[in-house]
């Protein structure tokens, strides 16, 4: 199943699959035009970030190899690799460490401190699984 970038705005760009090539008939009614296909979603990712305009990118296998060159693609590349479960648990993690890093306090703090009697617990480390197959 190929990749295509539905466009509905003038620089909103969404991504999509579909068996079969989209017409007017078939998603006109979701967007105002269709670019690709697409082999993969990096492809598809690179040209959605870096497309426009862009005089390297003149087909849908320039974005692919130009995707698979770029450093900044790596993270997509080995996402594409992953398994569903594999990637829900990537994700959850990544939020998990984006909540504990978070210069933001994750609780609010009381405005007149002798008021609250409590005292605040430090969660330690988070667990998360490790050991994901990434190449």
């Amino acid at each position: 199943m190929a990749y295509f970038l539905g466009k509905r705005g003038q620089d909103d760009l969404i991504l999509f699959r579909s068996p079969t090539t989209p017409t007017k008939e078939t998603h006109g009614h979701l967007y105002t035009a269709v670019i690709g296909p697409f082999r993969s979603r990096v492809g598809a990712s690179y040209f959605a970030r870096y497309g426009r305009n862009n005089p390297h990118i003149c087909t849908a296998d320039d974005a692919e190899r130009l995707a698979r060159a770029d450093p900044l693609m790596e993270q997509a590349i080995v996402e594409e690799s992953m398994t569903d479960e594999e990637l829900a648990i990537a994700l959850e993690c990544d939020a998990q460490d984006q909540a504990e890093y978070s210069t933001k306090p994750t609780l609010p703090l009381p405005v007149h401190p002798v008021a609250w009697q409590g005292t605040i617990k430090i969660q330690g480390a988070i667990s998360c699984l490790t050991g994901l197959k990434t190449n």
